[in-house]
């Protein structure tokens, strides 16, 4: 785990130093709404390798975060199996949810919007789930070498992702719901296509830890 986080420690600094001018680009163009604005913006191969080089950094402190759950809750099971096959289970079902979210969303975003706003959202949920990495990297660090206890450690990955689902929630009733009657098709869409996976994700690995 020492050995991950430095690596994960290494992938953001690698990123800051080079691809720093485009990361706070995005950001302020997030939080200023300017997102249409930003389908102007001039994205390089550079630019999309390290978005996803980020999104890859959220997932494992996804998985890690999962691990420190079975193991304060089953840790029978790390008798069963090697840790760190456990953990490469974790951290490669968050990026198989990360790309069945990705597929989904494109698919239903295709056939119900236009480009643009298709263009625009999955550049949010790129964001969004950049920017969730890094609130979680604290919490992670604080878990692995300050023996974060078990419940503060819940309450502080729960406001985490409190907050990421706030924000997708936000985003996409600007770009695709804007208006009153939007709401009602805005909790639909978020549900069927944001909750409902995670749910079943979380459900399908609980049933085979069983």
């Amino acid at each position: 785990i020492t050995l991950l986080l430095f690596l994960c420690l290494v992938l953001v600094s690698y990123v800051f130093s080079n691809g720093r001018k485009h990361l706070l680009s995005q950001l302020k163009g997030f939080v200023t709404n300017r997102d249409r604005n930003s389908l102007f913006d001039e994205v390089t191969t550079e630019d999309i390798r390290y978005t996803f080089l980020l999104i890859f950094h959220t997932c494992v402190l996804l998985g890690l975060c999962i691990y420190n759950y079975f193991a304060n809750t089953q840790p029978e099971l790390f008798q069963i199996y090697p840790h760190y096959v456990l953990l490469a289970v974790f951290v490669g079902c968050m990026v198989a949810l990360f790309l069945i979210k990705c597929l989904v969303y494109s698919f239903v975003n295709w056939i119900f919007f236009d480009k643009v706003r298709n263009t625009v959202w999955m550049t949010s949920f790129y964001n969004v789930t950049i920017w969730s990495g890094f609130l979680l990297l604290p919490v992670i660090l604080l878990i692995v070498y300050f023996d974060l206890s078990f419940q503060s450690s819940l309450y502080l990955i729960g406001c985490v992702l409190v907050f990421v689902k706030i924000t997708l929630f936000f985003k996409c009733f600007r770009n695709f719901f804007n208006n009153f009657y939007g709401s009602f098709h805005l909790i639909l869409y978020l549900c069927t296509l944001e909750i409902l996976p995670d749910i079943l994700l979380w459900k399908s690995i609980v049933s085979v830890n069983k």
